[in-house]
């Protein structure tokens, strides 16, 4: 494969420009003969006769010290951020840039790409939130703007738009692979579009992971820090807004004895009980037909948790609490989760069930067996407020003791859930 790997680093270049390489017809490809340098992205606002421009709520400036290359490069690596240079301006979209010809009111870009590496980030503040969020929504429109799978020169681009995992809709993940001559070639490139507030993260990531999930998940990782710095950008943040769960950009600390353990067996040797810990390895990475819906704690604001659980023989409990920076966000995560959950019902030998309990709070409950073995676990998520409570077992079950399996989950949810008032505004 090593001459694959060559090959497609001569086609770097041309990946760097996604979708735009195939020449593809597109609603948004500009007309004319202009440089690209004067192309103006479609999500650009539009000059109106109308009330001078809302003036955005949250930061408008970007701190000198704000954390935009944190993450980058290796652990000794200290990565210099610009108020200058290219950043992803050069990026095109169905023909369009839409990074470029924006009106910024601040601009940073970090940069550490070079030979056949490319680790590059952009940090905009914008006029206005819906700004920012119009720019992030050319991204999620995507997929119906162009065709997303292009052939140039024997190289087959496809892309794929993504639920982002650090936010709602229309914070979005793109994921570029390639193929030669039908046979998929390392590399691929991972892009997350982040708005917050008046400010628009963009970053994009080339590597060439064996796992190119594990690649995703590793580029979610590296930038958190930045995402979670993008707090001070937050609407909320702004006098005299809407009040959030705490002060903006403070995760409310969960109480030294919220009850997650209640009910989980003792220690016996036989079954190992991981007592609550905000450090523990939790119930993991849960992901639905490919859609990872679980932890996504990786949102604005930051956020806290707290994980236990029970391991025995064909068996498992665990329980996981996650706070965020507000109930707003906490609920764009649930539409996550609840939209994986409508469209997914088998893979791999996965069979997916959405499960109908009533917890009084908002709740999302399904079920996971297999058409080839037996093996049951129920994931029942609650959201309380500005926190998120995942109830998850395993047994050796079937899809006909779903049921009874699920009420054992709810049972124990409803043990815990009056404890996440704390989470809320005002309490329940």
């Amino acid at each position: 494969m090593r001459h694959r790997a060559r090959l497609f680093a001569a086609t770097l270049t041309c990946a760097v420009a996604l979708v735009g390489c195939g020449g593809q017809p597109s609603d948004l490809a500009t007309s004319g003969d202009g440089a690209a340098d004067d192309t103006v992205s479609d999500a650009t606002t539009e000059q109106s006769d109308g009330p001078a421009e809302v003036e955005p709520t949250g930061a408008t400036t970007i701190p000198d010290d704000f954390p935009l290359s944190s993450g980058m490069g290796g652990p000794d690596d200290a990565i210099a951020t610009s108020r200058t240079g290219t950043g992803l301006r050069d990026l095109t979209l169905c023909g369009t840039s839409p990074l470029r010809g924006l009106g910024t009111r601040d601009r940073m870009v970090a940069d550490n790409s070079g030979g056949e590496a490319l680790d590059s980030r952009e940090l905009l503040i914008l006029g206005s939130p819906d700004e920012a969020a119009k720019v992030a929504q050319s991204f999620a429109d995507l997929t119906s703007r162009c065709d997303l799978t292009i052939v140039k020169d024997g190289v087959q681009t496809t892309t794929e738009v993504r639920e982002s995992p650090f936010g709602s809709h229309p914070a979005t993940l793109l994921v570029q692979t390639y193929a030669v001559d039908g046979e998929s070639v390392p590399g691929a490139i991972v892009i997350h579009v982040v708005p917050v507030g008046a400010a628009l993260l963009a970053t994009r990531t080339y590597g060439e992971w064996e796992d190119v999930e594990q690649g995703i998940a590793d580029t979610v990782a590296l930038t958190r820090d930045t995402v979670s710095a993008m707090a001070l950008f937050d609407r909320a943040a702004s006098p005299g807004a809407t009040p959030t769960a705490g002060p903006a950009g403070v995760v409310t600390p969960v109480p030294d004895d919220f009850p997650l353990a209640v009910g989980l067996p003792e220690d016996d040797g036989e079954t190992e009980v991981s007592p609550p810990s905000p450090d523990g390895d939790g119930i993991g990475v849960v992901e639905m037909c490919g859609r990872e819906v679980w932890p996504l704690g990786g949102t604005a604001g930051g956020s806290r948790r707290l994980v236990t659980g029970a391991l025995g023989p064909e068996y498992f409990d665990g329980r996981e609490l996650i706070v965020h920076a507000d109930a707003e966000v906490a609920s764009n995560v649930m539409a996550v989760l609840r939209g994986a959950a409508g469209d997914c019902r088998s893979v791999d030998h996965q069979v997916w069930t959405v499960l109908d309990r009533d917890t009084g709070y908002d709740t999302v409950t399904v079920g996971l067996t297999y058409d080839n073995s037996l093996g049951s676990s129920v994931f029942q998520v609650t959201r309380v407020g500005a926190a998120r409570l995942m109830v998850q077992t395993y047994g050796e079950g079937s899809l006909a003791s779903l049921d009874e399996q699920a009420d054992g989950v709810t049972e124990t949810t409803g043990k815990i859930v009056p404890a996440m008032c704390v989470f809320t505004k005002t309490g329940c």
